[in-house]
């Protein structure tokens, strides 16, 4: 556990980004699961059909809800991200704003 505070905007952008990449893969989760069942119907004798078509619709649900909880973790981690960035930007304005008001000059 790490003794500091705060947190690194860029590192944290970075992340963000890998979860944005990761919810995009789990979008695609469908399309390719369809497509892999589709090749398996073809391949299978019409007593197995129906149980498959049963299978894909309850799998589809299931990826549906692992999409949906990419996407919402994409979109939280993103958000946090932009929170803290303007936390940070706001708190150094005030400190500025401090210096200034003692009169203190510091070179950045």
């Amino acid at each position: 556990m790490s003794s500091g505070t705060g947190v690194n905007p860029v590192e944290a952008m970075s992340e963000a980004e890998e979860a944005e990449a990761l919810a995009e893969a789990m979008v695609f989760l469908g399309t390719d699961f369809e497509a892999a069942v589709e090749g398996l119907a073809a391949a299978v004798s019409e007593h197995v059909s129906s149980g498959l078509a049963d299978y894909e619709l309850d799998a589809m649900e299931h990826i549906r809800r692992v999409a949906q909880n990419g996407i919402n973790l994409a979109q939280n981690v993103q958000g946090a991200d932009l929170a803290i960035t303007d936390s940070d930007h706001e708190s150094a304005e005030e400190y500025q704003e401090g210096l200034e008001a003692l009169d203190i000059q510091i070179n950045f």
